[in-house]
Protein backbone atom coordinates (compact mmCIF):
# COMPACT_ATOMS: atom_id res chain seq x y z
CA UNK A 1 0.00 0.00 0.00
CA UNK A 2 0.97 3.44 -1.10
CA UNK A 3 1.38 6.31 1.48
CA UNK A 4 0.02 9.48 0.02
CA UNK A 5 2.38 12.41 0.47
CA UNK A 6 -1.18 14.86 -0.30
CA UNK A 7 -4.59 14.61 0.64
CA UNK A 8 -6.77 14.90 -2.64
CA UNK A 9 -8.78 17.64 -1.39
CA UNK A 10 -7.75 21.36 -0.56
CA UNK A 11 -10.03 24.04 1.24
CA UNK A 12 -9.31 27.29 1.68
CA UNK A 13 -9.45 27.71 5.59
CA UNK A 14 -7.87 30.38 8.01
CA UNK A 15 -4.94 29.05 10.54
CA UNK A 16 -4.81 32.27 12.25
CA UNK A 17 -7.40 34.97 13.34
CA UNK A 18 -6.04 37.72 11.22
CA UNK A 19 -7.49 39.38 8.71
CA UNK A 20 -6.46 39.33 4.75
CA UNK A 21 -6.11 36.13 2.14
CA UNK A 22 -6.54 32.87 3.55
CA UNK A 23 -3.90 30.11 2.70
CA UNK A 24 -4.56 27.21 1.57
CA UNK A 25 -4.72 24.21 3.85
CA UNK A 26 -5.03 20.69 2.63
CA UNK A 27 -8.01 18.84 4.42
CA UNK A 28 -7.57 15.06 4.36
CA UNK A 29 -10.54 13.16 3.39
CA UNK A 30 -10.36 10.78 6.19
CA UNK A 31 -8.48 11.69 8.88
CA UNK A 32 -5.23 9.50 9.77
CA UNK A 33 -5.04 7.56 13.04
CA UNK A 34 -1.78 8.50 13.90
CA UNK A 35 -1.11 12.50 13.61
CA UNK A 36 1.90 15.09 13.89
CA UNK A 37 1.35 18.22 15.59
CA UNK A 38 0.58 20.33 13.01
CA UNK A 39 -2.29 17.73 12.32
CA UNK A 40 -3.14 16.91 14.96
CA UNK A 41 -3.74 20.68 15.80
CA UNK A 42 -5.85 21.23 12.90
CA UNK A 43 -7.95 17.94 14.27
CA UNK A 44 -8.64 19.92 17.69
CA UNK A 45 -8.78 23.77 16.61
CA UNK A 46 -5.66 24.45 18.19
CA UNK A 47 -1.06 24.93 17.50
CA UNK A 48 1.24 22.62 17.26
CA UNK A 49 2.79 24.15 20.18
CA UNK A 50 -0.79 23.37 22.46
CA UNK A 51 -0.11 19.55 21.09
CA UNK A 52 3.35 19.86 22.30
CA UNK A 53 2.53 21.39 25.47
CA UNK A 54 -0.34 18.78 26.25
CA UNK A 55 2.14 16.17 25.81
CA UNK A 56 4.74 17.71 28.18
CA UNK A 57 1.76 18.31 30.63
CA UNK A 58 0.70 14.81 30.49
CA UNK A 59 -2.88 15.67 29.32
CA UNK A 60 -2.44 13.90 25.87
CA UNK A 61 -0.53 10.49 25.54
CA UNK A 62 1.45 9.97 22.44
CA UNK A 63 3.14 6.98 20.46
CA UNK A 64 6.16 6.67 18.89
CA UNK A 65 6.14 5.77 15.48
CA UNK A 66 9.54 5.66 13.36
CA UNK A 67 11.27 7.75 16.61
CA UNK A 68 8.74 10.51 16.01
CA UNK A 69 5.64 11.39 18.55
CA UNK A 70 2.26 11.03 17.31
CA UNK A 71 -1.51 11.44 18.30
CA UNK A 72 -4.14 9.05 18.00
CA UNK A 73 -6.99 10.65 17.17
CA UNK A 74 -8.99 8.32 20.13
CA UNK A 75 -6.97 10.12 22.06
CA UNK A 76 -7.64 13.60 20.66
CA UNK A 77 -11.03 12.68 20.66
CA UNK A 78 -10.73 11.68 24.54
CA UNK A 79 -8.67 15.45 25.48
CA UNK A 80 -11.82 17.30 23.56
CA UNK A 81 -14.59 15.26 25.44
CA UNK A 82 -12.58 16.13 28.60
CA UNK A 83 -13.03 19.54 27.83
CA UNK A 84 -15.75 21.75 29.56
CA UNK A 85 -18.52 22.71 27.57
CA UNK A 86 -19.08 26.10 27.86
CA UNK A 87 -21.66 28.52 26.47
CA UNK A 88 -22.39 32.59 27.04
CA UNK A 89 -19.77 35.31 27.11
CA UNK A 90 -16.21 34.15 28.32
CA UNK A 91 -15.60 35.33 31.89
CA UNK A 92 -12.21 34.14 32.52
CA UNK A 93 -10.95 36.38 29.49
CA UNK A 94 -9.06 39.36 30.45
CA UNK A 95 -9.03 42.09 27.35
CA UNK A 96 -8.13 44.64 29.37
CA UNK A 97 -4.42 44.39 28.34
CA UNK A 98 -5.11 44.28 24.78
CA UNK A 99 -7.35 47.05 25.22
CA UNK A 100 -4.73 49.23 26.82
CA UNK A 101 -2.47 48.52 24.35
CA UNK A 102 -4.53 49.62 21.80
CA UNK A 103 -5.38 53.03 23.38
CA UNK A 104 -1.86 53.97 23.55
CA UNK A 105 -1.10 52.91 20.20
CA UNK A 106 -3.68 55.00 19.14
Amino acid sequence: MAIRKNFPVVLPISLSRASGPSPTVPLPCVWPRAMRPPLAALYIGGTSGLVEQLWRDGLLPFRLVGGVRVALIEDLDDYLNSLEKKSGKLSDRHPVAATEARKLAA
